[in-house]
């Protein structure tokens, strides 16, 4: 899931960069290269207020009765949804399926949406909250859980001749901070995830998962240090 950042030394400084916690964390994708790569489809912050503010115009329009909206609602919701559940599970597939069933959950509550409200942390609370419903099925049937996890994304090795010193040290980065994030709390990653690529404030991070401001900033500060220090070693070795 973390292939969209990039696999070379420019990725490394990305990585480097977004561990380090500070108060307006909207503005941290501004550095972020493109992806081009399929499975992600972040861009910049400039592109991404656009992008929400279409989304709230849209979700505003279909709240308020217009069906014919959800076409346009699909289109420009459906990349977010998805990219935030590839990077809370790691699982592409679960992430799809989690797509469809997030828009569909959408459309059921159309209804309690607030006019005027931001949408996306809105259908983010959504997605989290049928990812979370998900794993509760999955904990009632372990064999299930392991299947999914004999099917996970490929490592996406390239051939060795075709690799520099630093594309394999960006590769190593991206591999201990995609394990890293695998293994920390929920909550944290949540946080992390919400404040440092879905490019929410604090106040809309904390709205999408239940919490206060205060939780929200601890439980991100906590990724950010559980993050650094797994880096702290590669960060070495590269320099």
């Amino acid at each position: 899931m973390w292939a969209c950042i990039g696999e070379s030394s420019e990725g490394s400084r990305v990585l480097a960069s977004m561990i380090e916690p500070h108060e307006n964390a909207t503005r941290h994708a501004a550095s972020v290269p493109k992806e081009e790569d399929g499975g992600n489809e972040r861009h910049s912050t400039a592109t991404d207020g656009d992008v929400n503010r279409a989304i709230s115009a849209v979700m505003d329009r279909y709240a308020q009765g217009d069906d014919a909206a959800f076409d346009e609602l699909y289109r420009l919701a459906a990349p977010r949804v998805r990219g935030f559940l590839v990077r809370l599970s790691g699982d592409m597939a679960l992430a799809d399926d989690l797509t469809q069933e997030t828009l569909l959950r959408v459309h059921r509550a159309r209804g309690a949406f607030a006019p005027g409200a931001a949408a996306v942390p809105w259908i983010l609370a959504i997605a989290r909250n049928a990812l979370r419903d998900n794993a509760r099925r999955a904990q009632a049937r372990p064999q299930l859980r392991a299947n999914a996890a004999d099917e996970e994304t490929p490592t996406g090795e390239a051939a060795p001749d075709d690799r520099g010193d630093e594309v394999l040290a960006a590769r190593e980065t991206l591999d201990i901070v995609e394990r890293t994030l695998a293994v920390m709390p929920p909550l944290h990653r949540e946080a992390f995830v919400l404040l440092r690529f879905e490019g929410l404030s604090v106040n809309e991070a904390a709205a999408v998962l239940g919490a206060t401001e205060g939780a929200v900033k601890v439980r991100a500060f906590r990724a950010y240090e559980a993050l650094r220090e797994a880096l702290g070693g590669v960060r070495g070795r590269q320099q």
